[in-house]
Formats: structure tokens, C-alpha cells, sequence
């Protein structure tokens, strides 16, 4: 029975690393191909971060083909927005959500999303990284969402000693999803598939708010660097 397990876990492996891009592939999305979009909510979400200072880069397909997303930039607080809608199988939403993000120096990303997290994030924790900084804002307007994410990134700049990149183009967007895409693929590879099915679970019993990562750490060794 042992050696029946180790063979399935790897064979299982094998076939969810399969089903992983080696790259994040663009399409351009087009609204039409979208009869399931909430379309009100899309024009509604689109205006109120225009009306932040955002504005639109592009509209793409989101894996698997029922995805539909739109990215923004914020040429003054440089920062990336993105508006996005999943659909299952039998045509029910199942994202549906705004998220903020800003990228630092030294490799640090810092994001948030305007939902609560939910157990089906558990996949995602699996691949987290020890640099990408990830808070759930749920339930607030997009503007206090948007100042939200601004006074934390700001904090974390203090603390880190670092400032954040003024690239907020669509190719700094795109390099981002390609580096997250090939991490993904690294983690799931490298990670035994036992831990991965461990840690997603635990995370599905206790579902966490935000992903640190490595900032405190390095907060506290730099503090004490300059003591």
C-alpha cells in the first residue's frame, strides 16, 4: 500500500505539473465572446476606478477561457489595478473581485483584494512567495480599498528601505504575471505533493487574511541594522 501511494502522489504530480503553463500566455478578451459578464458591474467597477485616477491598459482572457479581466494603471501613485470575472462549468460566477497591486524594489510586490478569502484560496497559498505581500479588504468602498492598499505599501517602504517602481505599463504587468506564472510551476515541482495538499488544507480549515511572507522578518533585521 505504501509503495501503491508514493507511485500515485507522483503520477498525480506529474499530471497537475502538466496542467501548469510553462509562461503566461496573452490573448486580447473581447466583451462579446462574454455572454455570462456582468456587464453592469463591469462598467460600474471601471468608472469608479477611473474616477481614483485609474486608467485602462487592457482587457485579457483569464485561464480557463470563462475568465475575463481588465488591468489599469494609476500614473500617479503607480499603481496596477485589475478588474476580473470567473465562471464555472454551468455558468456560475465564481470570482468576482478587484485587486490593487504595487511593485517595489529588491522583487517585493505588495497586492490586496476586495473580497473576503474563502477556502478555495488554498490552492493559491501552496505557490505563495516569500516576497509578494497579500491582504483581503472586504466589504469597503474602492477609494478607502485604494487608500488602504497605499498607507500598507507605504509602511512596508519605510520599513524596508526601498521605494516603489514607477513602471505601471502593461509590459511591467505582463513580466509580473509571466515571474508568478514560471513560480508557480517551480514551487508546484519542487514541493513535496504531500506538503501541498497538507498546507491547502490546513489553509481550507483556517483560511488566513494576508500573506507577509518575509517582511517582518526583514523589517526587524533592518531595524536592527540601523540601531
Amino acid at each position: 500500500m505504501f509503495f501503491r501511494l508514493i507511485w500515485f502522489l507522483s503520477h498525480l504530480k506529474s499530471q497537475l505539473l502538466q496542467a501548469l503553463p510553462d509562461e503566461w500566455k496573452f490573448e486580447v478578451a473581447v466583451l462579446a465572446d462574454y455572454p455570462l459578464l456582468n456587464l453592469s458591474w463591469l462598467r460600474e467597477q471601471t468608472s469608479i476606478l477611473e474616477s481614483l485616477g485609474f486608467v485602462q491598459l487592457m482587457d485579457y482572457k483569464v485561464e480557463p477561457d470563462t475568465g475575463f479581466a481588465r488591468c489599469f494603471a494609476h500614473l500617479q501613485h503607480y499603481c496596477l489595478a485589475e478588474i476580473c470575472q470567473i465562471f464555472g462549468e454551468n455558468g456560475e460566477t465564481i470570482v468576482q473581485s478587484i485587486s490593487i497591486f504595487s511593485i517595489l524594489e529588491q522583487d517585493w510586490v505588495v497586492g490586496a483584494i476586495n473580497r473576503e478569502v474563502n477556502q478555495n484560496d488554498g490552492i493559491a497559498y501552496i505557490w505563495r512567495h516569500p516576497k509578494k505581500v497579500g491582504t483581503y479588504y472586504p466589504n469597503i468602498s474602492l477609494d478607502e480599498f485604494l487608500q488602504a492598499h497605499l498607507r500598507f505599501r507605504q509602511q512596508m517602504l519605510d520599513d524596508l528601505g526601498i521605494t516603489v517602481s514607477t513602471d505601471v505599463s502593461w509590459f511591467a504587468f505582463r513580466n509580473l504575471e509571466q515571474q508568478a506564472t514560471i513560480y508557480r510551476k517551480q514551487t508546484m515541482r519542487r514541493k513535496p505533493l504531500f506538503l501541498s495538499i497538507l498546507e491547502a488544507t490546513l489553509f481550507e480549515l483556517n483560511p488566513k487574511s494576508e500573506w507577509l511572507g518575509d517582511y517582518p522578518k526583514e523589517a526587524v533585521k533592518r531595524r536592527a541594522n540601523h540601531r
